[in-house]
């Protein structure tokens, strides 16, 4: 057999119409595997693959802190929370099965720059059932209720202004909080540096964010820095060390900006 048109080492061409994807490693119990899976998967990044044992419905995704993601997994209050503002099959699936009626593979590990490719290939391979996305590292095919997008939109734009129901626009916040530390601090006036403004602005709901490889092209979009910080895994605080300070973190750069 000629071996040089293929692309994948754990991909085994059974005819020409199936393929059989061979994971890295399988999780055969979700739920009595969760120590190993949490270990095993610290700093790593790659694509995974939940198998409902109940019903064989399948779900892929990526993640570039596995352990980190899986996490999310194991927490009803995390999944819970999730569902509150958008409809997520496999979350709901797994409340109602339970983890130890899933297995879990891990289809490959790869590098941070080609995982949406990655991720992609296998969504159009494998075409999991619990995938509402068929499109890798997008919203495009989600369906949210009218009252979801309301809960959304609050939480990008801010609270409720109290005298006037209307909502503060980030110029107004940022200039309220510079007004309340000039008063607090001192009388005198002081000259605000960038970075004392970018340092403020974090402060504020809402804060949208951008992703960038290290070859400056957009990877994703984030409404705000809490969405950023539980999408990498990481604190408000340690997002705060990356956005706008043009360093990069595990090969990505955060940068804010607003519409």
């Amino acid at each position: 057999m000629n071996n040089k048109n293929m692309k994948n080492n754990n991909i085994n061409n059974t005819n020409k119409n199936k393929i059989i994807i061979i994971p890295v490693i399988t999780y055969v119990n979700a739920d009595k595997d969760k120590s190993l899976i949490l270990t095993e998967n610290k700093r790593k990044s790659g694509i995974y693959r939940w198998i409902n044992l109940v019903t064989g419905k399948t779900y892929v995704g990526s993640s570039i802190n596995l352990a980190g993601r899986f996490s999310i997994y194991y927490s009803e209050k995390a999944m819970l929370s999730k569902l509150s503002t958008r409809t997520s099959i496999i979350y709901s699936a797994i409340l109602k099965y339970g983890c130890a009626n899933f297995s879990l593979d891990i289809l490959e590990y790869c590098e941070k720059d080609v995982l949406i490719e990655r991720e992609q290939y296998y969504l159009d391979t494998l075409k999991p059932e619990y995938n509402i996305l068929k499109v890798a590292n997008s919203r495009l095919g989600s369906k949210q209720s009218e009252a979801t997008k309301i809960k959304i939109s609050i939480n990008n734009k801010g609270k409720h202004d109290h005298f006037s129901g209307k909502m503060h626009t980030y110029e107004s916040r940022k200039m309220i909080s510079l007004n309340l530390k000039s008063l607090i601090r001192s009388n005198k006036p002081k000259v605000v540096t960038s970075e004392t403004r970018l340092k403020i602005s974090l402060r504020s709901k809402g804060v949208p964010v951008k992703v960038f490889d290290l070859k400056n092209s957009l990877i994703k979009e984030f409404p705000s820095i809490k969405s950023t910080a539980e999408h990498f895994g990481l604190s408000h605080k340690s997002i705060g060390r990356y956005l706008d300070k043009n360093k990069s973190y595990n090969g990505f750069i955060l940068k804010s900006f607003f519409k």
